[in-house]
Formats: C-alpha cells, structure tokens, sequence
C-alpha cells in the first residue's frame, strides 16, 4: 500500500501529541534548584532531555497549525528551559551530556543544532513573544559558540555535529568568528565510501545524525557540495531496509548494533533532498518512515526552514521491493524479495541473515579449533550465482604452542618473555561459505580445510524468540535462552503467517556452548552440527505459514 504523502498538518498532529506527554517533564516550580528542567523518566533528573524537548516545544509555538501556536504558556516554558541550561552551563560555554560526557562540546553542537533551526524561524515570524526566543535562546548560541570551537570531539560523526552548529551560529551571529574551525574539521574530508557507508556505519541512529549535519553545514556554511555525500548515504540507506520499515543494523559499529529500529530520524534528510533535487525516490521513502507516526521535531525542520514546502506537488516515483544490491567496499550484499530480505556481509559474527515480517534468523559459523574460530570472513567476493565469503583462519597469529626459555621467569617479566619464546605455529582452520540465490530459495555451501580432522563445528540459527518451531517429528516453543538440535531434515520457523524453513540437520556432536561461539541469551538457537572437514550446503527458504496444513507455503505452493 501506497502511503500518504508527508505533510506538514500530518506532523504537526503528532507535534502535538508529542507535547501533551512532554509538558509533566518540565519543572515550573520557580523555587526548584533545577526549575527549566526537563526530567527523563530513564534518568530521573533535569539535564539529558533537555535537547529534544525544547525543540519541540519551540516548533509547537512556531506552527500555526499547532495547538500550541502563540501559546504564552509555551513561550514561558521556553523561557525557563532556556534559564535552566544557562544555570548550567560550565564557564567554557559547555554543557554536560549527563550519560557520560562532562564539559561536552559535541553534546553543546547538538543543543545549538536544535536551537539555531527555531530561532531563525522566531526571527521570521510575526508572533508576539518572537523577541523573547530571540533574546533568551540567541544568548545560550552566542555563549556556547567559542566553547564549540575549542571543546574538541570523540566520535566522527560529532565533527559535522559541530560543524553544521558552528555553521548554524555563524549565519545566525555574522560577528562570530568561527569560519577558520568550521573549515578546519571540513578539511579532514567526508568520511564516508563509495558504497554510501559513514565510518560508524550506524543506520539507526548516526546516519541520520550525519546526513543532518552536512546538510544543515552546506546550507549555512555555503557548502553545496557536502551534499553528495548525504545523497551517497540516502542511496545505500533505502537498500538496508526491510518490508517493515526496520533497518539493517548488524553492521554497526555503535550502540544500535542489533536494534530493531525504524530509522525515522531520516525523514527530514531524504525529504529536504528531495525537494531540492526534485527526487520523488526520496520523497517516497520520507512518505513511507513518517507513516509510522513515530518523529516529529526534526521531520517537521524542513517545512519550518522552507514554509514554501508546505505545498508540495512532487511526483512520488515507486520504491522498488525486489533487487540485488552490491556494496563491494563496505562487504555487503542485499537481496530484498518483496517481504523477504537477505543480508550477507564481511567482518561480522553473523555472515548471513534472513528477514521475513517478524522473523529474523541469524546464521553463524563455529569451530572449536584454539577457540579462535568464529566465522568473521575477511573478504566478500561476487560469484556468477551469487556471493563467497571466505574466512582466512583469523588475522592474528596463527595457532600453536610456546617452548620454554631455560631461565627464571618472574610472573612480572611473563608477557614480556612470551615475545622471545620459540614458537610452533599449526595451520589454520579456513572457510569458504557460498551462498546463492536459487529460485525462491538460498543455499549455504560451507566448505573447510582440514588442519586436523575431527574438528566439531557448528552452524548455528539464531531465530527471533515468540515462534513456534516445527520439524518431521517435533513442535516447540522458541524461547528466548533455549536451544534445540537439528539432528536431520528440515525445520520451519514460523511467528504468525511469516515462516522460514532450513536444513538439513546433521548431528556429529551436542556441544550446546561451544567454546568460541558467541552466546545469544536473548534469542532461540537451532544447532546443527559437524566434524571437520566439512562440505555440507543448506537451504534457507521464506514464504507464509499454514496453519491448516502445517506447512510453509512457497510462492502459492505447498511444500
């Protein structure tokens, strides 16, 4: 189904919602030490929400189709918030990210961030009371502008963060001189490759954080060409997402890593390039992240910052839902179906998972071999039928055994004399694991060598907990911390009408934890298990799930 286009009135009703929860946060008492403040219920004290709240509050005074809109009390809260940051505020101009970072210049990058967007538009309005954001809300910029340009950062997404602020200050205060830093971060150059990946490679979370920023530094810092590298991202982000609107998160180097997230903090970056480039690909897919009702502040900058887009008669252009995309830097290869979407990827625990609805199952590749053979493949090669991810033993030293010294070893000198140490290095464990697209299914060959024979390994599914497990002689429960052996044939997963079926089983061991293999406490495991060498490929299929006949049906068959 085709979704609704974005639409300014559509997200001010969510606005709306947003602030009837937020307004019990704040604290009005003008007796409180910490009156301004915005307490989270995760953290149960005024600091660390102060950001997203605000902005919300602004934005509701500012629109005027909101229920807020010119509201005295809204104004009078935003009055406050703004005297609570300046209360606490560090002498450098800074302020606390109060989950971990004290004196934070990043952190500030993202409070001015947020702010600069509604006082340009306070400057733009006729509202009586604009004065005022301007006076109390333009202080907290201009006092955080030189403590941004000299705080540093840590991670590198916190370099555009602070660009697009100290960019967002600069065009807001012209007196302000912070064009030489904003161009000593741009120098460093944009990282990001040519598959459309940012270093951290978070699509739920940075992505969105670093589209935001180049944009808002290209528009305020003249900039233009930090563009091409949101649209770069934009690209590769659609062809991470499944049929339900969730992302890919199994590449990510951050603290969304295996989330189940809607990436709707992209709405407001495929939406402004959208009408800027006259892109209805994008505007579909801004269409189709604010169907879920779930952001509304940073959805709605675009139509503060461009009141002209409010009108919008862009032509929607359809959003693909079968293809097969490449992304041979980053090591990546998606295959969408429709409902059903396959990842394979380099350099990660779980080289291929299957998505279908509410299912997803992550299938790894363990060995016992020194504990040093959990299948991470070094490289992602395009076969003629598919994809071979090859894992070449592990990049450290190979495995083996150390030989004595004939000396005194202190416990003090024992890791030093270890680099001195004779060495007998054995070979290592390699695998391949070829996986193609075969009709309406996948196969998985996985091939070994052979340092030693009788090596145990295991391929491990790991299934999203909630589901029913069926097999020829066998109906369980998948519960989460549970594992079950498939000794032979062919299982079926299935939560509701979404079913996904592997094997065949092979049973050459019942090692459970194998030592090596990473634990997955919050999922239901499905072993199948080996001895080196091993050749063996299984079959991955999808479809919907039949509770009449027991079966998976496969593109309107039974089998």
């Amino acid at each position: 189904m085709t979704p609704q286009p974005i639409s300014y009135e559509s997200l001010i009703s969510l606005l709306d919602e947003q602030i009837e929860d937020l307004l019990p946060r704040q604290i009005t008492d003008t007796s409180h030490p910490e009156k301004g403040g915005f307490v989270s219920p995760q953290e149960g004290m005024a600091g660390g929400a102060q950001l997203g709240c605000v902005q919300s509050l602004a934005y509701g005074w500012l629109c005027d189709s909101s229920n807020y809109h010119g509201s005295q009390e809204i104004l009078d809260r935003l009055i406050l918030a703004a005297g609570f940051l300046r209360s606490v505020r560090r002498p450098s101009g800074r302020y606390d990210l109060i989950t971990t970072n004290w004196d934070c210049g990043p952190y500030t990058g993202f409070v001015i961030q947020a702010a600069a967007t509604f006082v340009g538009a306070a400057r733009r309005t006729t509202l009586s009371g604009a004065s005022d954001i301007e006076e109390h809300w333009g202080e907290v910029i201009r006092s955080a502008a030189h403590g941004m340009a000299t705080g540093g950062f840590h991670t590198p997404n916190h370099r555009w963060v602070l660009t697009s602020a100290l960019a967002q200050s600069q065009s807001l205060y012209p007196d302000l001189d912070l064009g030489n830093t904003i161009d000593a971060y741009l120098a460093e150059t944009i990282d990001i490759n040519p598959d459309g990946e940012y270093t951290e490679r978070s699509t739920a979370v940075y992505n969105a954080i670093c589209n935001r920023s180049l944009r808002l530094t290209a528009e305020h810092h003249d900039r233009a060409d930090l563009l091409d590298a949101v649209r770069r991202n934009l690209d590769a982000s659609y062809h991470l997402l499944h049929s339900d609107g969730t992302v890919v998160t199994s590449l990510s180097n951050r603290q969304d890593q295996g989330q189940r997230v809607v990436p709707v903090g992209m709405i407001d970056s495929y939406y402004t390039l959208a009408r800027l480039d006259g892109n209805g690909f994008y505007a579909s897919i801004a269409d189709w992240l604010a169907s879920f009702r779930r952001e509304a502040r940073w959805a709605l900058e675009p139509f503060i910052a461009h009141p002209e887009w409010r009108e919008d008669n862009l032509e929607r252009a359809p959003l693909p839902t079968s293809y097969s995309h490449w992304m041979p830097v980053s090591g990546v290869w998606r295959v969408r179906r429709h409902n059903t979407s396959v990842t394979i990827a380099k350099g990660i625990s779980t080289p291929v998972s299957v998505r279908r609805g509410e299912i997803e199952v992550g299938i790894k590749v363990c060995a016992t071999y020194f504990a040093r053979a959990q299948f991470k493949a070094d490289r992602l090669e395009e076969t003629t039928n598919g994809a071979r991810l090859v894992y070449e033993g592990g990049r450290h030293k190979p495995p083996g055994y150390y030989h004595p010294v004939n000396r005194e070893v202190t416990m003090e000198d024992y890791s030093a004399v270890m680099l001195e140490r004779d060495f007998t290095a054995y070979a290592r464990l390699e695998m391949t694991l070829d996986v193609e697209e075969v009709g309406n299914r996948f196969d998985l060959r996985l091939r070994t060598s052979e340092p030693f024979d009788n090596i145990p390994l295991e391929i491990l599914f790991v299934l999203s907990p909630g589901g029913t497990l069926h097999s020829d002689s066998l109906v369980a429960e998948g519960i989460a911390g549970q594992t079950a052996f498939l000794s032979d044939g062919f299982a079926t997963y299935h939560i509701g009408n979404d079913a996904i079926s592997f094997g065949p089983g092979s049973n050459r061991h019942r090692m459970r934890d194998m030592r090596g293999s990473e634990p997955e406490p919050t999922a239901f495991r499905v072993l199948t298990t080996y001895r080196s060498p091993v050749d063996q490929t299984i079959q991955v299929r999808a479809g919907t799930w039949s509770e009449a006949t027991e079966s998976i049906c496969y593109d309107g068959s039974n089998e």
